[in-house]
């Protein structure tokens, strides 16, 4: 008896053990850790297949199509031409997330050129949409996906939430790299961009067939009427328009360490359109080589702008103004904004329009508009911009030529700034584009400023940190003026393993790139 009980247990265990075995080393359980489902897609799959790791489907359109809640769709490495939009179908929930990822260490390339792209006169106009569409769904991520040569956008977000981008490409598209739209009915919100890269966004040569000609549309990175949103750890490079642009009637968001360079227009731009534009920061961000300003704040066609923080930037080289308060358009209010602990270095060197002097937006720190009301600039390091280095039109003396008490009356308050000029500084100069947005720019220098040289590490090698020594670091508070804190380690992000390591708030560090 003992002994037929002792084979019925060997023989029923060791298939067991066998099967545990073999189930553990097979790649597809490796990643699911989970009781959710995982399917995959490959270059080589079927999308009559089961879309198991042996199996799997042959489409992304597929994936989007039945991928549901919980479930997690790894897209082997290869190009996977398109000739249709991407779009998904179903919404996961807070607990059970849907994911569309790259397969961990494999490089995916979504090309779009063949999509066939007619004009369209009534919305959702084909500039709107994406290759890869996300419209009225929520809790999903998208992540370690390329998208190239779309003839609209590479990725859209519509009436969506709790939407996270992360770690993807694009390259060369007609629109927005990244496009994020809601409407004053259904809002987009709770959406994450971070750590992803665009490159060539806003290609007017990528047109789709009857695009108008002059410029394409949007920014590369655009959120229009969105709310509590994230916009963080992106690089944006080499694109035809505006860098990063926050607009509508968008509210409660952060726009922090985003590397933006060598854009044809504005580096980052804070625009209300369609209604108020609230609660907004914009902070250690880096800008540069830019063909317009490097931060810009407007109200083009909005009811105002408000509650905007920007601060611990850092602009330098770029042909525009470093910071502009703009008049585009209605050239509407802008009131409760504090611009403090900036480094604005080496702005406005853009060159001339025959026969004048300055590039049209030059200078470093320009109250263009005087549209403005209850506005702080504080403990900005401003420092060999072309021009002047804190500026302000004439239009601020329009009715009344004492500027003290315009601002007075305006509650605009500029103190405890670094005024560093070059040699040729001059009281006031002109500049602008005629015949509407020309002004004469006067200096302006506020309340306690430090005047004299910031003592940067080594601006020719974009080192912005302080000296010891710097006139930028006090002994009282604040004790420190511009973007970089003495007590800090010298730390380039933007320079080096893009993008960083960002703490959580349980102090443990979560890895931007996967």
């Amino acid at each position: 008896m003992k002994w037929s009980v002792f084979r019925f247990i060997r023989f029923a265990i060791v298939p067991v053990l066998l099967i545990l075995s073999i189930h553990g080393l097979n790649p597809e359980n490796s990643l699911a850790k989970t009781s959710q489902p995982t399917f995959y897609v490959a270059t080589n799959g079927n999308d009559t297949y089961d879309g198991s790791f042996t199996r799997p489907w042959a489409t992304i359109h597929h994936a989007a199509a039945v991928l549901t809640t919980g479930q997690t769709v790894y897209i082997r490495g290869g190009i996977y031409p398109i000739a249709q939009q991407i779009q998904v179908h179903h919404s996961g929930t807070q607990a059970h997330p849907i994911t569309y990822a790259a397969y961990p260490n494999e490089a995916v390339v979504i090309n779009a050129d063949q999509i066939n792209i007619l004009k369209s006169e009534t919305p959702p106009f084909p500039h709107d949409q994406g290759a890869f569409q996300l419209e009225n769904v929520s809790y999903i991520t998208v992540k370690n996906l390329s998208i190239k040569n779309s003839h609209n956008s590479g990725f859209t977000i519509r009436n969506s939430h709790h939407i996270t981008l992360k770690n993807n490409q694009t390259e060369n598209s007609f629109s927005s790299g990244i496009g994020v739209w809601g409407s004053q009915g259904s809002v987009s919100h709770h959406i994450k961009i971070l750590a992803n890269t665009v490159i060539n966004a806003n290609n007017l040569k990528l047109g789709y067939v009857g695009a108008e000609t002059g410029e394409a549309p949007h920014e590369a990175i655009s959120l229009g009427t969105v709310e509590h949103f994230e916009v963080a750890y992106n690089q944006v490079q080499d694109s035809q328009k505006e860098g990063i642009d926050v607009k509508e009637a968008s509210q409660h968001g952060q726009v922090h360490h985003n590397y933006v360079h060598h854009v044809k227009r504005q580096g980052l731009y804070v625009d209300s359109w369609f209604g108020v534009l609230e609660d907004v920061e914009v902070f250690q961000n880096v800008v540069h080589d830019c063909q317009g300003a490097g931060f810009v704040l407007s109200v083009e066609s909005g009811i105002s702008a408000r509650n905007i923080r920007v601060h611990h930037n850092l602009l330098y080289d770029n042909w525009g103004t470093g910071i502009l308060f703009g008049r585009w358009g209605e050239d509407g209010l802008r009131e409760n904004i504090k611009i403090y602990h900036n480094t604005i270095y080496h702005n406005g060197y853009g060159k001339p329009n025959p026969g004048e002097e300055f590039y049209w937006i030059t200078g470093g720190l320009y109250l263009f508009s005087n549209n403005l009301r209850s506005v702080e600039i504080s403990r900005n390091i401003v420092s060999q911009n072309v021009g002047f280095q804190i500026g302000y039109s004439d239009r601020y003396l329009e009715s009344n030529s004492n500027i003290h008490q315009v601002f007075q009356q305006k509650n605009i308050q500029v103190f405890q700034n670094l005024i560093h000029s070059p040699d040729n500084a001059r009281s006031s100069i002109e500049a602008g584009w005629l015949p509407n947005d020309w002004a004469t720019i006067y200096s302006f220098k506020g309340n306690k400023a430090i005047i004299g040289d910031p003592q940067f590490m080594d601006p020719t090698a974009d080192n912005f940190y302080l000296k010891s020594y710097s006139p930028a670091i006090r002994n009282q508070t604040p004790l420190y003026l511009g973007a970089f804190p003495l007590s800090e380690q010298n730390r380039f992000w933007w320079q080096k393993n893009f993008p960083p390591q960002r703490t959580k708030g349980n102090g443990k560090e979560e890895r931007m790139r996967e």
